[in-house]
């Protein structure tokens, strides 16, 4: 049998009929296993099943999953499948799935109809329902396993499966591992799980040992300890003990997931007001669970966007949305303005960098997510917000009329024969942009060098910031690089950039210029490319992985740090300016005084 990742793979070939399969009969025992499932659309009885056949590699997996409530149409198309899977196979979701939760090595071939072995259907069933498996076999399940070695590995699963009920006294003496499972087998373990099935792993555990002792306190005898039903006269406190983490794919372990579990089903089970609980209410209940289970993370650039709001988000990083025009970051509980946009409403208006914004039309913001305070602040184009802010200790109030906000890529204007480039955001079509600003429309006109502006800048796409950096680097020359938990990647330039022998270059940055602009400036420093103008940058040297999810909600989560060429990690210390020059103070900027931009200015003339 190829080699399957952990376990292995599987699929059914299924058929409806009038009740069910058309070798089972009326009176077969398998009955009851066959119309739970097909009731539950994990099957379909449409032909024959075949109940002594073995269980083909892809029935596996589209059994197991569908029980598990996957819905092929959902399936995550950014995953690969093996080189021998094509997209219109019907299997492919499920095979895509089996990748996805460590199943299945997208590197290998897989042979669907490969029959599946005991052992490793167990193995999947226990690893898709989250069971536990103990640390080690207890005595008293030692003396009931038969034909194998007490000392085998593996009987650990066996255990943890028997443990959870969906494995009976005769699957396990004797145990025949290695045999092909048979399709009455595999439904029917999935048919108990599913009825009387508990995720419990030992018998010998401390939990199992205190649940017992429980259940003979109050009397009852079953296989599966049950909770008492509660009505208006036995209202009754239950006590959900900690039986241990649960386990999803990948061997991932979630603390409290069951006691997350065990109160979501009391409220939809035993909340009063029952016609509150509708879908809407329960969906963003877990929403907000999700939410609060990524700020806890304490990293102010991972944030879960629900489904309503994913729409906004997407069209800020393409630099479109209506609000007052500016950029914030969450620090120590605050909510900084780190830029207001070039002409927008919060320009207008007077909001400057490193305003704290502490009220929004008179109620406090303290204690909200960053997505909380935007979302209160963005609204449509026309009407107004009120925001109080806090500077140089001075609280006051400023009234923006909120706009449609288009981010340029970048734009263009010159003083003294010298072009000042302003890239205002790193989004997908900066570099196409700069490569045509610079030859239809500096070129021709023999500038004497070249100002970057990138103050304000928050960032954007790595790609762009690689594509910018191509254009001043030789090939082979590293722009930056990146450490992830799995190692570290090198963004090298691919091409001999047009502006490598450059020689009059400077890049304006300050305290708005973020991320992907201190990408640029960190490798413009480090190579003596060119002068780095203007104030210390912010400082982030994190790299966000966004992910979208079938409910249509975003999870944007720090995955890697970022270094310079020369190993710098500038992450909350910034990237200190080769010449150091203050913003200009309000009464300069409305006079057009720009202290910054001349010393840049002076830098390209005297060299």
């Amino acid at each position: 049998m190829k080699k399957f990742i952990l376990l292995l793979c599987s699929v059914f070939f299924f058929v409806p009929q009038a009740s069910a399969f058309r070798d089972i009969s009326p009176n077969s025992k398998l009955l009851p296993a066959i119309q739970n499932l097909v009731d539950r659309g994990v099957l379909q009885d449409r032909g024959f099943f075949r109940p002594d056949s073995f269980v083909p590699a892809k029935m596996l997996l589209e059994v197991l999953f569908r029980d598990a409530g996957f819905d092929p149409h959902s399936a995550d198309f950014g995953t690969p499948l093996p080189p021998n899977i094509k997209e219109n196979d019907l299997s492919a979701p499920f095979i895509r799935e089996a990748i996805r939760r460590g199943f299945l090595n997208a590197d290998e071939e897989f042979d669907g109809f490969e029959s599946v072995s005991r052992l490793q259907a167990i193995k999947a069933i226990i690893k898709t329902k989250g069971i536990l498996l103990p640390k080690s076999n207890s005595k008293e399940f030692r003396k009931k396993v038969g034909g194998v070695s007490p000392r085998a590995k593996y009987l650990i699963d066996i255990e943890a499966a028997f443990a959870s009920n969906f494995l009976e006294l005769s699957d396990v003496d004797p145990l025949r591992p290695f045999e092909p499972v048979s399709r009455r087998d595999f439904v029917t373990w999935l048919y108990r799980y599913h009825d009387h099935g508990i995720k419990k792993s030992s018998l010998d555990s401390p939990v199992s040992k205190r649940k017992a002792r429980s259940t003979r306190r109050h009397g009852i005898r079953s296989r599966s300890p049950q909770p008492k039903r509660a009505t208006q006269r036995d209202i009754k406190i239950e006590i959900i003990s900690d039986e241990g983490d649960v386990g999803v794919g990948n061997g991932l372990r979630i603390p409290n997931a069951r006691v997350l579990e065990s109160i979501f089903g009391s409220i939809n089970a035993r909340y009063r007001f029952v016609d509150e609980l509708t879908e809407e209410k329960k969906t963003k209940m877990i929403d907000a669970a999700i939410t609060a289970m990524v700020k806890e993370l304490g990293d102010k650039y991972s944030s879960y966007i629900e489904p309503e709001k994913v729409a906004n988000f997407k069209d800020g990083l393409d630099g479109k949305f209506e609000g007052i025009g500016a950029y914030v970051e969450m620090i120590k509980d605050d909510l900084i303005i780190t830029a207001p946009i070039k002409g927008s409403p919060a320009e207008k208006a007077g909001i400057e960098p490193g305003d704290v914004v502490i009220t929004v039309d008179g109620e406090s913001i303290k204690g909200n997510t960053i997505r909380e305070s935007i979302d209160l602040i963005r609204g449509p184009k026309g009407t107004k917000v009120v925001l109080g802010i806090l500077r140089d200790g001075m609280e006051k109030t400023i009234d923006v009329i909120r706009g449609r906000i288009t981010i340029p890529s970048i734009t263009l204007k010159w003083k003294n024969s010298v072009p000042i480039i302003g890239i205002h955001q790193f989004n997908r079509t900066t570099g196409a942009d700069f490569k045509n600003m610079w030859q239809n429309e500096v070129l021709p006109k023999k500038p004497r060098g070249l100002v970057l502006d990138l103050r304000n800048n928050p960032g954007g796409f790595l790609t762009s910031a690689v594509e910018m950096g191509e254009f001043f680097l030789e090939k082979g020359k590293l722009i930056f690089s990146v450490e992830q938990r799995n190692g570290e990647k090198e963004y090298r330039s691919s091409r001999d950039g047009e502006l490598a022998s450059l020689k009059k270059l400077a890049v304006l940055q300050n305290k708005g210029s973020a991320s992907a602009s201190e990408i640029f400036t960190g490798m413009i420093q480090d190579y003596g490319i060119g002068k780095i103008v203007g104030a210390k940058s912010l400082g982030k040297g994190t790299v966000q992985e966004i992910s979208n999810y079938s409910n249509g909600a975003t999870l944007k989560l720090t995955v890697a740090k970022w270094l310079t060429p020369k190993d710098r990690w500038i992450h909350e210390d910034g990237i200190v300016p080769d010449v150091e020059v203050d913003d200009s103070t309000t009464e300069e900027k409305k006079k057009d005084i720009d202290r910054q931009l001349d010393a840049a200015i002076r830098e390209i003339l005297n060299r």
